[in-house]
Protein backbone atom coordinates (compact mmCIF):
# COMPACT_ATOMS: atom_id res chain seq x y z
CA UNK A 1 0.00 0.00 0.00
CA UNK A 2 1.21 3.47 -0.86
CA UNK A 3 0.04 6.78 0.98
CA UNK A 4 0.97 10.30 1.71
CA UNK A 5 -0.53 12.09 4.60
CA UNK A 6 -0.50 15.73 5.98
CA UNK A 7 -2.28 17.66 8.05
CA UNK A 8 -1.68 20.75 6.66
CA UNK A 9 -4.68 22.66 4.86
CA UNK A 10 -3.85 22.68 1.10
CA UNK A 11 -2.43 19.68 -0.56
CA UNK A 12 -2.62 19.37 -4.03
CA UNK A 13 -5.03 16.28 -4.62
CA UNK A 14 -4.14 16.00 -8.26
CA UNK A 15 0.05 16.24 -7.78
CA UNK A 16 -0.71 13.64 -4.30
CA UNK A 17 -2.08 11.29 -7.09
CA UNK A 18 0.22 11.37 -9.55
CA UNK A 19 3.28 11.04 -6.81
CA UNK A 20 1.55 7.92 -5.24
CA UNK A 21 1.03 6.53 -8.50
CA UNK A 22 4.55 7.16 -9.53
CA UNK A 23 5.85 5.65 -6.64
CA UNK A 24 3.86 2.56 -6.92
CA UNK A 25 4.53 1.85 -11.03
CA UNK A 26 8.42 2.01 -9.51
CA UNK A 27 8.09 -0.11 -6.80
CA UNK A 28 6.23 -2.81 -8.93
CA UNK A 29 8.49 -2.51 -12.04
CA UNK A 30 10.13 -6.02 -12.79
CA UNK A 31 8.00 -7.77 -9.76
CA UNK A 32 5.34 -8.81 -11.70
CA UNK A 33 4.52 -10.48 -14.93
CA UNK A 34 2.22 -9.18 -17.99
CA UNK A 35 -0.62 -11.07 -16.45
CA UNK A 36 -0.26 -10.35 -13.01
CA UNK A 37 -0.25 -6.29 -14.52
CA UNK A 38 -4.13 -7.50 -16.14
CA UNK A 39 -5.10 -8.60 -12.84
CA UNK A 40 -4.05 -5.97 -10.55
CA UNK A 41 -6.39 -3.94 -9.24
CA UNK A 42 -6.17 -0.11 -7.45
CA UNK A 43 -8.02 1.23 -4.40
CA UNK A 44 -8.21 4.72 -3.65
CA UNK A 45 -9.05 6.28 -0.06
CA UNK A 46 -8.71 10.29 0.45
CA UNK A 47 -8.64 11.46 3.62
CA UNK A 48 -9.37 15.17 4.28
CA UNK A 49 -11.12 17.96 6.77
CA UNK A 50 -9.31 16.60 9.97
CA UNK A 51 -10.26 17.54 13.71
CA UNK A 52 -8.71 16.77 16.59
CA UNK A 53 -10.05 14.76 19.54
CA UNK A 54 -7.48 14.91 22.45
CA UNK A 55 -5.17 11.64 23.05
CA UNK A 56 -5.01 7.82 22.79
CA UNK A 57 -5.17 8.17 26.51
CA UNK A 58 -8.16 10.68 26.97
CA UNK A 59 -9.72 10.62 23.76
CA UNK A 60 -13.04 12.47 22.96
CA UNK A 61 -14.83 10.82 20.26
CA UNK A 62 -17.90 11.79 20.73
CA UNK A 63 -20.24 12.88 17.55
CA UNK A 64 -16.97 10.85 15.52
CA UNK A 65 -19.52 9.04 12.37
CA UNK A 66 -17.46 6.17 11.74
CA UNK A 67 -19.40 5.68 8.57
CA UNK A 68 -17.70 8.51 6.70
CA UNK A 69 -14.98 9.38 9.45
CA UNK A 70 -11.18 7.71 9.58
CA UNK A 71 -9.27 7.33 13.13
CA UNK A 72 -5.59 8.67 12.82
CA UNK A 73 -3.56 8.28 15.87
CA UNK A 74 0.46 9.76 15.57
CA UNK A 75 3.22 9.42 18.37
CA UNK A 76 6.26 11.06 18.00
CA UNK A 77 7.11 10.11 14.15
CA UNK A 78 4.71 6.83 14.05
CA UNK A 79 1.36 7.46 12.94
CA UNK A 80 -1.79 4.78 12.00
CA UNK A 81 -5.10 5.70 10.47
CA UNK A 82 -8.21 2.90 9.99
CA UNK A 83 -11.03 3.59 8.27
CA UNK A 84 -13.77 0.76 8.65
CA UNK A 85 -17.52 1.92 8.70
CA UNK A 86 -18.12 -1.75 10.27
CA UNK A 87 -16.66 -0.51 13.61
CA UNK A 88 -17.65 2.20 15.97
CA UNK A 89 -14.86 5.42 16.33
CA UNK A 90 -13.66 3.49 19.61
CA UNK A 91 -13.14 0.56 18.01
CA UNK A 92 -11.13 2.77 15.32
CA UNK A 93 -8.89 4.23 17.42
CA UNK A 94 -7.90 0.57 19.16
CA UNK A 95 -7.25 -0.64 16.37
CA UNK A 96 -5.04 2.70 15.35
CA UNK A 97 -2.93 2.39 18.74
CA UNK A 98 -2.43 -1.40 17.89
CA UNK A 99 -0.67 -0.54 14.48
CA UNK A 100 1.03 2.55 15.48
CA UNK A 101 2.25 0.03 18.71
CA UNK A 102 1.69 3.34 20.42
CA UNK A 103 4.06 3.31 23.51
CA UNK A 104 2.73 6.72 25.63
CA UNK A 105 -1.15 7.09 25.40
CA UNK A 106 -1.04 10.22 26.42
CA UNK A 107 1.57 12.04 24.65
CA UNK A 108 -0.30 10.24 21.09
CA UNK A 109 -2.64 12.74 19.70
CA UNK A 110 -5.76 11.88 18.14
CA UNK A 111 -7.74 12.72 14.96
CA UNK A 112 -10.57 12.10 12.51
CA UNK A 113 -10.52 12.50 9.08
CA UNK A 114 -13.46 12.54 6.49
CA UNK A 115 -12.65 9.63 4.06
CA UNK A 116 -14.13 8.63 0.82
CA UNK A 117 -12.61 4.99 -0.41
CA UNK A 118 -13.41 2.26 -3.05
CA UNK A 119 -13.04 0.14 -0.08
CA UNK A 120 -14.43 -1.73 2.20
CA UNK A 121 -12.09 -0.75 4.62
CA UNK A 122 -8.65 0.66 4.52
CA UNK A 123 -5.71 1.26 7.19
CA UNK A 124 -2.19 2.37 6.52
CA UNK A 125 0.70 2.55 9.63
CA UNK A 126 3.79 3.87 9.44
CA UNK A 127 5.55 1.69 12.07
CA UNK A 128 8.78 -0.44 10.66
CA UNK A 129 9.35 -4.12 10.09
CA UNK A 130 12.13 -5.51 12.14
CA UNK A 131 15.20 -6.37 10.23
CA UNK A 132 16.97 -9.39 10.51
CA UNK A 133 20.86 -7.32 9.94
CA UNK A 134 24.10 -9.09 9.13
CA UNK A 135 26.09 -11.57 11.65
CA UNK A 136 28.07 -8.81 12.60
CA UNK A 137 26.63 -5.25 13.53
CA UNK A 138 30.12 -3.02 12.31
CA UNK A 139 30.66 0.45 14.12
CA UNK A 140 28.62 3.32 13.33
CA UNK A 141 30.57 6.01 15.20
CA UNK A 142 34.19 5.37 15.29
CA UNK A 143 36.35 8.11 14.08
CA UNK A 144 33.30 10.57 15.38
CA UNK A 145 32.74 9.45 19.20
CA UNK A 146 35.83 7.39 19.84
CA UNK A 147 39.07 7.13 17.89
CA UNK A 148 38.70 4.86 14.71
CA UNK A 149 42.55 3.68 15.08
CA UNK A 150 43.09 0.37 16.89
CA UNK A 151 45.77 1.96 18.13
CA UNK A 152 45.18 5.29 19.19
CA UNK A 153 41.69 3.99 20.88
CA UNK A 154 43.72 1.63 22.75
CA UNK A 155 45.82 3.97 24.03
CA UNK A 156 42.85 6.02 24.89
CA UNK A 157 41.40 3.24 27.29
CA UNK A 158 44.61 3.47 28.68
CA UNK A 159 44.10 6.80 29.69
CA UNK A 160 40.39 6.48 30.92
CA UNK A 161 41.56 3.66 33.13
CA UNK A 162 44.49 4.81 34.54
CA UNK A 163 43.36 6.92 37.69
CA UNK A 164 43.69 4.34 41.04
CA UNK A 165 43.27 1.00 41.88
CA UNK A 166 39.71 0.43 42.57
CA UNK A 167 38.65 -2.93 44.31
CA UNK A 168 35.43 -4.54 42.07
CA UNK A 169 32.35 -5.79 44.06
CA UNK A 170 29.03 -7.23 42.54
CA UNK A 171 26.59 -4.71 41.71
CA UNK A 172 23.88 -5.76 39.50
CA UNK A 173 23.37 -2.29 37.99
CA UNK A 174 24.86 0.95 36.70
CA UNK A 175 24.28 4.16 34.97
CA UNK A 176 26.81 5.20 32.72
CA UNK A 177 27.06 8.20 30.08
CA UNK A 178 27.18 8.07 26.43
CA UNK A 179 28.56 10.41 24.87
CA UNK A 180 31.77 10.94 23.24
CA UNK A 181 34.51 9.27 25.06
CA UNK A 182 36.51 12.38 25.04
CA UNK A 183 34.10 14.14 27.40
CA UNK A 184 32.60 11.25 29.32
CA UNK A 185 34.53 8.34 29.23
CA UNK A 186 36.74 8.64 32.08
CA UNK A 187 33.51 8.40 34.40
CA UNK A 188 32.44 5.65 32.22
CA UNK A 189 35.04 3.99 32.58
CA UNK A 190 35.36 4.56 36.40
CA UNK A 191 31.73 3.66 37.40
CA UNK A 192 32.84 -0.04 35.00
CA UNK A 193 35.88 -0.50 37.16
CA UNK A 194 33.86 -0.65 40.51
CA UNK A 195 32.16 -3.48 38.97
CA UNK A 196 32.33 -7.18 39.18
CA UNK A 197 31.86 -7.38 35.42
CA UNK A 198 29.83 -10.87 35.22
CA UNK A 199 29.72 -13.04 31.54
CA UNK A 200 26.71 -11.27 30.46
CA UNK A 201 25.76 -7.81 29.93
CA UNK A 202 22.78 -6.34 29.00
CA UNK A 203 22.89 -2.42 28.17
CA UNK A 204 19.88 -0.76 27.93
CA UNK A 205 19.71 2.60 26.16
CA UNK A 206 17.76 5.21 24.52
CA UNK A 207 17.02 5.34 21.13
CA UNK A 208 18.52 8.82 18.99
CA UNK A 209 17.06 7.55 15.78
CA UNK A 210 13.79 6.99 14.03
CA UNK A 211 15.39 3.78 12.38
CA UNK A 212 13.90 0.68 13.48
CA UNK A 213 11.09 -0.36 15.88
CA UNK A 214 10.55 1.36 18.93
CA UNK A 215 12.06 -1.38 21.67
CA UNK A 216 14.45 -3.39 19.61
CA UNK A 217 16.52 -6.25 21.10
CA UNK A 218 19.92 -6.33 18.51
CA UNK A 219 20.02 -9.54 16.56
CA UNK A 220 23.68 -9.37 15.85
CA UNK A 221 26.30 -12.54 17.02
CA UNK A 222 29.32 -10.04 17.01
CA UNK A 223 29.82 -6.36 17.75
CA UNK A 224 32.79 -4.80 15.86
CA UNK A 225 35.02 -2.32 17.02
CA UNK A 226 38.36 -1.44 15.50
CA UNK A 227 41.06 -3.18 16.17
CA UNK A 228 38.30 -5.98 18.34
CA UNK A 229 35.13 -6.92 18.63
CA UNK A 230 32.35 -8.29 21.70
CA UNK A 231 30.85 -11.60 21.16
CA UNK A 232 26.50 -11.02 21.63
CA UNK A 233 24.18 -13.92 22.87
CA UNK A 234 21.79 -14.46 20.29
CA UNK A 235 19.76 -17.27 22.61
CA UNK A 236 19.20 -14.40 24.95
CA UNK A 237 18.50 -11.84 22.85
CA UNK A 238 15.98 -14.32 20.98
CA UNK A 239 14.44 -14.99 24.46
CA UNK A 240 13.98 -11.64 25.36
CA UNK A 241 12.19 -10.88 22.42
CA UNK A 242 9.99 -13.84 22.66
CA UNK A 243 9.19 -13.39 26.51
CA UNK A 244 9.09 -9.49 27.48
CA UNK A 245 6.26 -7.71 26.13
CA UNK A 246 6.94 -4.73 23.33
CA UNK A 247 10.80 -6.18 22.68
CA UNK A 248 11.24 -6.98 18.94
CA UNK A 249 14.60 -8.16 17.22
CA UNK A 250 15.84 -5.41 15.42
CA UNK A 251 19.05 -4.13 13.58
CA UNK A 252 17.42 -1.34 11.91
CA UNK A 253 17.80 0.31 14.94
CA UNK A 254 21.16 -0.50 15.93
CA UNK A 255 22.66 0.42 12.64
CA UNK A 256 23.33 3.80 13.45
CA UNK A 257 22.67 3.88 17.16
CA UNK A 258 25.53 5.16 19.61
CA UNK A 259 24.28 4.72 22.99
CA UNK A 260 25.39 1.45 23.14
CA UNK A 261 28.25 1.28 20.65
CA UNK A 262 30.35 3.81 23.01
CA UNK A 263 30.52 1.69 26.15
CA UNK A 264 31.93 -1.31 24.28
CA UNK A 265 35.69 -0.50 23.80
CA UNK A 266 35.68 -0.05 27.67
CA UNK A 267 33.69 -3.36 28.73
CA UNK A 268 36.17 -4.80 25.44
CA UNK A 269 39.10 -3.92 27.70
CA UNK A 270 37.62 -4.70 30.86
CA UNK A 271 35.47 -7.87 30.11
CA UNK A 272 36.83 -9.16 27.18
CA UNK A 273 35.15 -12.26 27.84
CA UNK A 274 31.84 -11.28 28.27
CA UNK A 275 28.76 -11.31 26.06
CA UNK A 276 26.97 -8.29 25.47
CA UNK A 277 23.30 -7.69 24.41
CA UNK A 278 21.87 -4.32 23.26
CA UNK A 279 18.79 -2.89 23.74
CA UNK A 280 17.45 0.60 22.96
CA UNK A 281 13.87 2.28 23.66
CA UNK A 282 12.06 4.52 22.35
CA UNK A 283 8.87 6.48 23.54
CA UNK A 284 6.91 4.78 26.58
CA UNK A 285 5.13 6.07 29.48
CA UNK A 286 5.51 4.76 33.17
CA UNK A 287 2.86 1.42 32.43
CA UNK A 288 5.02 0.69 29.46
CA UNK A 289 8.26 0.90 31.31
CA UNK A 290 7.01 -1.34 34.26
CA UNK A 291 5.74 -4.07 31.61
CA UNK A 292 8.98 -3.82 30.05
CA UNK A 293 10.55 -4.08 33.47
CA UNK A 294 8.45 -7.05 34.94
CA UNK A 295 8.76 -9.33 31.57
CA UNK A 296 12.94 -8.66 31.95
CA UNK A 297 13.02 -9.64 35.73
CA UNK A 298 10.86 -12.81 34.84
CA UNK A 299 13.67 -13.79 32.23
CA UNK A 300 16.43 -12.71 34.74
CA UNK A 301 15.15 -15.18 37.52
CA UNK A 302 16.12 -18.07 35.98
CA UNK A 303 19.58 -16.98 34.57
CA UNK A 304 22.46 -17.61 36.64
CA UNK A 305 24.82 -15.21 37.37
CA UNK A 306 22.40 -12.87 36.61
CA UNK A 307 23.71 -10.44 33.82
CA UNK A 308 24.73 -6.75 34.83
CA UNK A 309 22.05 -3.80 33.84
CA UNK A 310 23.60 -1.36 32.22
CA UNK A 311 21.54 2.27 32.00
CA UNK A 312 23.42 3.81 28.71
CA UNK A 313 21.95 7.63 29.86
CA UNK A 314 23.41 11.32 29.54
CA UNK A 315 21.57 13.71 31.60
CA UNK A 316 19.96 17.14 30.90
CA UNK A 317 21.24 18.09 27.52
CA UNK A 318 22.00 21.99 26.53
CA UNK A 319 21.31 24.30 29.49
CA UNK A 320 23.93 26.69 30.58
CA UNK A 321 26.11 25.03 33.48
CA UNK A 322 24.51 25.82 36.75
CA UNK A 323 21.24 25.04 35.11
CA UNK A 324 22.37 21.45 34.13
CA UNK A 325 23.83 21.17 37.13
CA UNK A 326 20.23 22.18 39.07
CA UNK A 327 17.96 20.06 37.07
CA UNK A 328 20.12 17.22 37.18
CA UNK A 329 20.59 17.16 41.07
CA UNK A 330 16.97 16.90 40.40
CA UNK A 331 17.09 14.56 38.57
CA UNK A 332 19.60 11.99 40.46
CA UNK A 333 17.71 12.80 43.53
CA UNK A 334 15.03 11.21 42.32
CA UNK A 335 16.86 8.30 41.22
CA UNK A 336 18.36 7.96 45.05
CA UNK A 337 14.59 7.80 46.48
CA UNK A 338 14.88 4.25 44.72
CA UNK A 339 11.85 4.72 43.29
CA UNK A 340 11.05 4.63 39.41
CA UNK A 341 7.87 5.73 39.37
CA UNK A 342 9.02 8.88 41.10
CA UNK A 343 11.49 9.36 38.85
CA UNK A 344 9.32 9.34 35.64
CA UNK A 345 6.79 11.65 37.71
CA UNK A 346 10.02 13.95 38.56
CA UNK A 347 11.63 13.96 35.29
CA UNK A 348 9.53 13.32 32.52
CA UNK A 349 5.79 14.55 34.19
CA UNK A 350 7.02 17.53 36.55
CA UNK A 351 10.40 18.72 35.49
CA UNK A 352 10.94 18.21 31.57
CA UNK A 353 14.47 17.17 31.88
CA UNK A 354 16.16 16.09 29.14
CA UNK A 355 17.80 12.91 30.60
CA UNK A 356 17.93 10.92 27.54
CA UNK A 357 18.17 7.39 28.87
CA UNK A 358 14.89 8.28 31.53
CA UNK A 359 13.14 4.92 30.18
CA UNK A 360 16.46 2.91 30.08
CA UNK A 361 16.84 3.78 33.94
CA UNK A 362 13.26 3.25 34.79
CA UNK A 363 13.39 0.17 33.39
CA UNK A 364 16.57 -1.09 34.99
CA UNK A 365 15.14 0.26 38.44
CA UNK A 366 11.89 -1.42 38.00
CA UNK A 367 13.52 -4.37 37.11
CA UNK A 368 16.28 -4.55 40.17
CA UNK A 369 13.14 -3.96 42.50
CA UNK A 370 11.33 -6.64 41.49
CA UNK A 371 14.41 -8.72 41.97
CA UNK A 372 14.96 -7.60 45.29
CA UNK A 373 17.73 -5.81 44.16
CA UNK A 374 17.52 -2.05 44.82
CA UNK A 375 18.40 -1.41 48.03
CA UNK A 376 21.16 1.13 47.33
CA UNK A 377 22.11 4.01 44.85
CA UNK A 378 25.65 5.11 45.05
CA UNK A 379 27.39 8.18 42.92
CA UNK A 380 30.43 7.28 41.55
CA UNK A 381 30.68 10.91 40.01
CA UNK A 382 28.96 13.53 38.26
CA UNK A 383 30.73 16.54 35.54
CA UNK A 384 29.41 18.20 32.67
CA UNK A 385 31.04 18.81 29.12
CA UNK A 386 32.15 21.99 30.10
CA UNK A 387 34.62 20.51 32.30
CA UNK A 388 36.78 19.70 28.83
CA UNK A 389 34.87 22.05 26.32
CA UNK A 390 35.35 25.46 28.77
CA UNK A 391 31.88 26.16 27.13
CA UNK A 392 30.03 26.78 30.28
CA UNK A 393 27.06 28.29 28.24
CA UNK A 394 25.48 25.14 26.56
CA UNK A 395 26.68 21.53 28.20
CA UNK A 396 25.34 18.35 28.95
CA UNK A 397 25.38 16.56 32.10
CA UNK A 398 27.16 13.00 32.74
CA UNK A 399 26.70 10.34 36.09
CA UNK A 400 28.00 7.30 36.75
CA UNK A 401 25.49 5.05 39.37
CA UNK A 402 25.73 2.05 40.89
CA UNK A 403 22.24 0.14 42.12
CA UNK A 404 22.86 -2.46 44.31
CA UNK A 405 20.86 -4.35 46.93
CA UNK A 406 20.32 -3.16 50.95
CA UNK A 407 23.97 -3.82 52.46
Amino acid sequence: MFSQMSLRPGVPLQATLFTLCETAAKALRGRLSAPDLNRLQAGLTLLYDPAMHGTAGEPLLDGVDSQRRAVLVVEHGKTAWVFDPGKTADQLLQAATSAAQVGSPALTSVFSLAAQSTEPAAAISSVPRPQTGSQVRPPAVAGMFYPGEPRELAKMIDDLLADGDVQPADWPGVLVPHAGLIYSGRLAAQTFRRVRIPPTVIIIAPKHTRQGVDCAVAPHEIWSLPGAQMASDPGLARRLADEVPGLQLDAAAHQQEHSIEVQLPILARLAPHSRVVGITLGAGDWERCRALATGLAKVLRSLQPRPLLVISSDMNHYASDDENRRLDEIALQAVETLDPAAVYDTVVARHNISMCGVRPAIVVMETLRQLDLLGRCVRVGYETSAAVSRDTSRVVGYAGLLFGAAS
